[in-house]
C-alpha cells in the first residue's frame, strides 16, 4: 500500500475540523497548509472530552458501518465506529505492515476476542488482505486451540501472551506468536518464557479499539515501531505537553491516520513510553511500560509509580500488589519506600528498579494488605 502520508494526514485533520470533538479547536487551522512538522501546533485530545461528546451523542453517527465497544468507568462502555472507508483503509494499511514481516500465504489462528471489542477484527482484515489463511476462533480453550494448531499446521498464533503461555502448557506449538493487549515486552524475561514455551517467535504489538493498531515489531525485535500508514506518534511531557527529548520518559500520543469517522488527532493515550527515532519513524525500544495518570517528583525525578508493574513482573511478583510511599527524611530530602505484598525480596529487584526509573529504593516494606493507593505522598 503507498500512502502518501502528508495527504493523508490532511484528511484526517480535514474530517476531524468538522466533527464537533474538534470543530473550535481547530477553528483556525487550514488543514491544506499542515505539514507533519506542525502536528505538534495542533492541541491535544483527552478521552474524556469523547467520552463527553459520546455522552451527549450516543447513537451511531451517519456513515457508521462497523462498531466496537471498551469497558468505561464513566459510559460503561464507549463505543467507537469506523466507516466504510475507515475499514478499507485500515485493512490495507496492516496489511502493508504484516507484508513487510513477511506473513503472506501462512495459516493464521486468530484467539481475540470477535464480540463486542475490536482485536480479533483489527488481526483479522488485515492479516486475510495481506494473503493469508486466517481461522477466526476467540478468545479462550486453550486445549482446543493446541489441538487445532496441530492438526491443521498453523503457522501463526495471535492472542495476548498469557493465554498463548495457556496454549503451549496445553501442548501448542507454534512458529510466530503475533503478541498485543498487555505488556509484554516491557516485562523483563517475558518474551523468553513465552518463545521458549510455544517453541517459535514471539513479535509484540500496540494498539487501543480508539486508535486500532499502530505500533508493531519487527523480527529484528527492537522495539515497537510506528506504523507509518496507520499512525504518527509522539512522546510528550505530560505536564508541559512538549515532546520529550530521545530517551525520556513521557505520555504516547497518538494521531490516527485510520480514523476519519471518530478522528484520533494528538490522542493522549495515558500511556507511558520512551521514544526514539529512527529510519524517520517514531520508535518505542522499551514498548509501552506503565500509565501517566499517577506521577510524582522524588529526588527530583519523575516517578510513575505504574512503571513499577513490569519490573515487578519480570521477577515473578504480583505486579499489582505494590504500594510507593514517599517521605520526607530528617534531613529535608526525599524518601523513596517500596511496600510489597511478598515473603522476600527477590536478588537484583532493587538494581533493576534503578535502572528502570533512574531512582534507589530507600527502604522496603514486606506487607500481607496494602491499604489505599498506589501512591502514599507523606511529605506534606
Amino acid at each position: 500500500m503507498d500512502v502518501d502520508r502528508l495527504a493523508r494526514f490532511r484528511e484526517v485533520v480535514a474530517k476531524a475540523k468538522a466533527h464537533p470533538v474538534y470543530r473550535e479547536k481547530l477553528r483556525d487551522v487550514d488543514p491544506e497548509k499542515l505539514t507533519l512538522k506542525d502536528l505538534s501546533s495542533l492541541p491535544p485530545t483527552t478521552r474524556e472530552e469523547w467520552l463527553a461528546y459520546l455522552g451527549e451523542n450516543p447513537k451511531p453517527p451517519e456513515g457508521a458501518s462497523l462498531m466496537h465497544l471498551t469497558p468505561s468507568p464513566v459510559l460503561g462502555w464507549m463505543p467507537e465506529y469506523l466507516s466504510q472507508e475507515d475499514l478499507h483503509y485500515q485493512a490495507e494499511a496492516l496489511a502493508a505492515h504484516y507484508r513487510r514481516l513477511g506473513l503472506v500465504g501462512k495459516k493464521v489462528l486468530v484467539a481475540f476476542s470477535y464480540h463486542v471489542f475490536a482485536g480479533g477484527w483489527l488481526f483479522h482484515q488485515a492479516l486475510w488482505r495481506a494473503g493469508n489463511l486466517v481461522f477466526p476462533h476467540g478468545p479462550g480453550e486453550a486445549k482446543r486451540v493446541a489441538e487445532l494448531g496441530e492438526r491443521y499446521g498453523f503457522d501463526v498464533l495471535v492472542t495476548n501472551p498469557s493465554f498463548a503461555l495457556k496454549v503451549a502448557q496445553a501442548g501448542g506449538r507454534f512458529p510466530l506468536l503475533l503478541a498485543g493487549g498487555e505488556p509484554f515486552t516491557s516485562v523483563p524475561g517475558f518474551r523468553e518464557r513465552v518463545e521458549e514455551a510455544l517453541g517459535g517467535v514471539a513479535l509484540d504489538a500496540y494498539g487501543t479499539s480508539e486508535l486500532g493498531i499502530v505500533a508493531g515489531e519487527r523480527p529484528e525485535k527492537d522495539g515497537l515501531w510506528e506504523i507509518p500508514e496507520m499512525a504518527v506518534l509522539e512522546v510528550l511531557d505530560p505536564e508541559t505537553l512538549r515532546p520529550v527529548a530521545d530517551g525520556e520518559k513521557g505520555e504516547l500520543v497518538v494521531t490516527a491516520l485510520s480514523r476519519t469517522l471518530m478522528p484520533m488527532v494528538r490522542f493522549r493515550t495515558g500511556d507511558l513510553a520512551v521514544a526514539e527515532r529512527r529510519e524517520g519513524l517514531t520508535v518505542l525500544p522499551r514498548g509501552v511500560f506503565g500509565r501517566t495518570d499517577q506521577m510524582v517528583k522524588v529526588k527530583g525525578v519523575k516517578l510513575y509509580p505504574t512503571e513499577l508493574a513490569p519490573v515487578l513482573a519480570g521477577f515473578g511478583l504480583d505486579p499489582k500488589g505494590f504500594q510507593v510511599v514517599v517521605e520526607r527524611k530528617l534531613e529535608g530530602t526525599d524518601k523513596l519506600v517500596l511496600r510489597l505484598k511478598a515473603e522476600k525480596v527477590p536478588p537484583g529487584l532493587f538494581e533493576a528498579i534503578q535502572k528502570a526509573t533512574g531512582l534507589k529504593v530507600d527502604e522496603v516494606e514486606l506487607v500481607e494488605t496494602l491499604e489505599g493507593g498506589l501512591l502514599v505522598d507523606r511529605r506534606f
